[in-house]
């Protein structure tokens, strides 16, 4: 009989198992083995008990935060495309009730009245698909949610990529992604020897703290948000564990500048 296990392949019977082959399988599922799994291998590949042990312990994490990386892939994938749905719903309905405000300037019917209902349905739709982004992102990047909200967080991780990625950017360049090509226009006319207004910020340009400040304190406010941002997306990434003093610190910043 041959069995899979995590260290490789094990053959044998009547007592007498050894290992034939070599290979790492955290996923093999033998829950009644008919030999003691540490045993075969301390006879078959490994030199000493502690050796067994440690290379399991290695090999456990490697695997499992392979895994935990997947898992938060697929989620982060889920966010952004709930992402280009709440904006796919946000056009209809605007092109809906454009379209319905000309029609009523001419005449009420019961195609009006279908109308107005199909546009409800939508926002009702568009509630529940904001507030599945606010659960998918709180789960995966719970200091990023906490910063931003879950809206802004999954724009933010459609232009970076991935938290990944994200987690990799120096907090300049979070500062201004999705200001990119306003950024490259300035650059193009400073090579000119042009004037030229770098923007100083992006995407989190939508959160209120920046944009109910005054254009004099928006680049300010911009820069100390995204230095906590850069912070909470690495430990969202690295660990995931809440550190709730860097929202308060971003909400303190805001305070600071709007009564100044």
């Amino acid at each position: 009989m041959r069995y899979s296990v995590w260290y490789g392949v094990v053959e044998g019977e009547s007592g007498k198992y050894r290992v034939v082959e070599r290979k790492l399988d955290f996923e093999s599922k033998n829950p009644r083995l008919p030999f003691d799994l540490k045993k075969v291998a301390l006879e078959s590949i490994f030199d000493s008990e502690r050796d067994y042990y440690s290379k399991l312990r290695k090999e456990a994490i490697i695997f499992f935060r392979r895994k935990a990386e997947e898992e938060l892939k697929r989620e982060d994938r889920y966010a952004v495309m709930l992402l280009k749905l709440l904006d796919e719903l946000d056009e209809s309905i605007n092109i809906l009730e454009n379209k319905l405000a000309d029609i009523e300037e001419i005449r009420e019917s019961e195609t009006t009245k279908k109308v107005e209902e199909q546009i409800k349905a939508l926002k009702t739709l568009r509630r529940e698909v904001e507030k599945d982004i606010e659960s998918v992102v709180e789960k995966i990047a719970p200091n990023l949610h906490s910063i931003l909200g879950g809206v802004v967080t999954a724009r933010l991780l459609e232009k970076a990529g991935n938290l990944k990625r994200l987690a990799e950017m120096p907090a300049s360049t979070i500062q201004i992604i999705g200001a990119e090509k306003s950024l490259y226009k300035a650059m193009a006319r400073m090579k000119k020897g042009k004037m030229a207004k770098i923007p100083k910020h992006g995407v989190i340009f939508q959160h209120p703290f920046i944009r109910t400040l005054p254009k004099k304190k928006r680049g300010k406010m911009a820069r100390f948000m995204a230095a906590k941002l850069a912070i909470a997306a690495r430990i969202d990434y690295f660990s995931g564990e809440l550190r709730e003093e860097l929202s308060r610190e971003v909400r303190k910043k805001y305070e600071e500048l709007r009564r100044a």
